[in-house]
């Protein structure tokens, strides 16, 4: 039993948290403002020089506030509006119509106009007159528009690149850039033939960006444990998989297939109790309602030597029907409180899984249960019916438990029980204990009648003094 419970564990390993290597829009542009991107900065190396920073007119930057505040308030279109007419204006200088076409391209991307978007963003980063920092974004931004557009390749390029540069200007790339550029080589991965060295060196390349991205960050985003997770189990590095897993379970704990995954990690390493207390918590967490499910984790509960435990899962989901209403579950049921020793509760469970029976096998267990609990007559009704319905697996054993049925209901039944006793002496491996037991009851009998034979001779004998006492 044990191995099949593994096994099962096993095929959950790459089969519950492998990810979807399409990377959706909503997912691209979730830091696109934020300073995520960037790790905590550190002392600059030689920074290059910056430019004056710069402002807009006191005209300009009036119109310029009056086209955020209509982007902020779902206007889009009104946004535009104003940013159009004030690069119609002649006097604009080269930083003021970067920021402007900046604005326009965000507008755009509220539209969810993503192929706009990049062709604003490209040229206010071509006017290259923003703050080197504010290019540095420009040129992120871009680069996860390709994303976007599913331009992977020209995005990884793009990437790539602003990582070089974001380390010679002094502010290193964050844990949500890392992560990023991970997703594109599983991406790349997924692409190429399973189990071939190119997916391989995708896997290699992803991993130490999916690194810095779990390890990096205060508060890891449940995507990018995904990430590195997949890095570890595409190597069937379980062990360093496991407190990946346990962070997911543990941050995330709504999570259902993070628990079974974690369970099947823990099997796969040889750590079965501790598989067991995870499936213990998710039925306890109320995870487990399939009837495959559910049926395992009683099973468990069976091997684990907590019969009690697995009868009342069992009884519950029988009665409400996630688990499946057939002969062999309600056989189970019966076992889980045989070995609970809980003969009486074993009853309607087993009379149930008799009643869907197609043989007598059933129906001899339910006589047995109630020769364990010394209600003879019942006992020796299932057996016979046993009997008559046939198809035992030991016949013989059926007519040896018949007779001691008979023989424990009395002397009048003594007879009744020789006969069944007899009956099992006709099959080999019974032969013996029936022979047994024949032999006690006719010598129980023998002795019956030569106390009978005793006693009459001693009334005759009485009779014949009681004439010297007249």
């Amino acid at each position: 039993m044990q191995n099949n419970f593994f096994k099962f564990f096993k095929g959950l390993i790459f089969g519950v948290v492998l990810l979807s290597f399409a990377m959706p829009v909503s997912v691209v542009f979730e830091n696109i403002f934020d300073g995520t991107v960037y790790a905590a900065k550190k002392e600059r190396r030689k920074p290059p020089k910056a430019r004056r920073t710069q402002t807009m007119t006191k005209k300009v930057g009036a119109e310029f506030i009056k086209a955020q505040e209509a982007l902020s308030e779902d206007l889009p279109d009104r946004a535009f509006t104003i940013l159009e007419n004030l690069m119609r204006r002649e006097e604009l200088r080269e930083f003021e119509k970067a920021q402007i076409t900046r604005l326009q391209a965000y507008v755009w991307a509220d539209k969810d106009d993503y192929p706009k978007a990049m062709t604003y963003l490209q040229r206010s980063f071509n006017y290259n007159a923003l703050q080197p920092q504010a290019q540095l974004d420009l040129q992120f931004q871009i680069a996860q528009l390709h994303l976007a557009l599913d331009k992977w390749k020209e995005g990884e390029v793009l990437l790539t690149q602003w990582f070089e540069d974001a380390e010679a200007f002094g502010s290193p790339p964050g844990p949500s850039a890392h992560a990023l550029l991970a997703q594109i080589y599983l991406y790349f991965a997924s692409d190429e033939k399973k189990d071939s060295p190119e997916e391989a060196h995708f896997y290699r390349k992803a991993e130490p960006h999916a690194q810095i991205a779990v390890f990096r960050a205060t508060e890891p985003r449940e995507n990018w444990y995904q990430i590195y997770l997949s890095v570890l189990l595409f190597d069937d590095r379980y062990a360093e998989a496991v407190p990946i897993l346990e962070a997911m379970v543990y941050r995330f704990p709504e999570k259902k297939n993070y628990f079974r995954q974690l369970a099947a990690l823990y099997a796969e390493l040889s750590r079965e109790e501790d598989s067991f207390q995870i499936q213990q918590i998710m039925h306890n967490k109320g995870m487990l309602e399939k009837h495959d499910e559910l049926l395992r984790i009683s099973q468990l509960y069976l091997y684990y030597d907590i019969p009690f435990k697995a009868a009342i899962i069992m009884e519950k989901e029988l009665e409400d029907g996630r688990i499946k209403d057939e002969e062999k579950y309600w056989e189970q049921l019966a076992n889980a409180w045989l070995s609970s020793r809980e003969w009486r509760k074993a009853i309607p469970p087993l009379q149930k899984a008799a009643e869907l029976s197609e043989d007598g096998e059933l129906f001899l267990r339910l006589g047995q249960t109630f020769m364990q609990e010394e209600e003879w007559e019942s006992a020796e009704n299932y057996i016979k019916y046993a009997i008559k319905k046939g198809d035992l697996d030991n016949p013989g054993r059926a007519w040896l438990l018949l007779g001691i049925t008979r023989n424990k209901k009395g002397i009048e039944h003594e007879k009744s029980a020789l006969f069944a006793f007899k009956r099992s002496t006709g099959y080999e491996d019974m032969e013996t204990d029936a022979r047994r037991w024949v032999r006690v009851i006719e010598a129980k009998q023998a002795r019956r009648e030569a106390d009978k034979i005793a006693a009459a001779a001693a009334e005759a004998e009485l009779a014949d003094d009681s004439i010297y006492f007249n």
